[in-house]
C-alpha cells in the first residue's frame, strides 16, 4: 500500500467509499446498517482522530470496542472473519 503514488490511492479510497455508500443504501435494512456501523465505526473515528477532530465527531454510533453488539461479535468470531494484508512488511 505505501505512499501515495500520483493520486491513485486517494481515487481508490473515493471509488471504495462511493461503493460502500452505495451498498448501505441499496443492499441493507435499517438493523443490517446498524450493525455495519458499529463495525467499521472505529475506523471512521480514528480517520477524523488522526486529524485533531474530536472521535466520534459527526456520528451517533457509539464505536468503542466494547459496543459492538455481542450478535455482531459472535458472527464475526463464527465465521472467522479476519482483516489480512493491510500491513505494509
Amino acid at each position: 500500500m505505501g505512499a501515495e503514488k500520483g493520486g491513485t490511492d486517494k481515487a481508490a479510497a473515493r471509488r471504495l467509499l462511493a461503493k460502500i455508500r452505495a451498498f448501505v443504501a441499496n443492499q441493507l435494512d435499517e438493523e443490517e446498517a446498524t450493525l455495519f456501523a458499529a463495525l467499521v465505526a472505529p475506523g471512521v473515528a480514528r480517520a477524523y482522530h488522526d486529524h485533531g477532530e474530536v472521535e466520534g465527531f459527526s456520528s451517533d454510533v457509539d464505536w468503542r470496542p466494547g459496543a459492538l453488539p455481542e450478535s455482531l461479535a459472535e458472527a464475526v468470531r463464527e465465521g472467522r472473519i479476519r482483516v489480512e494484508g493491510l500491513v505494509d512488511e
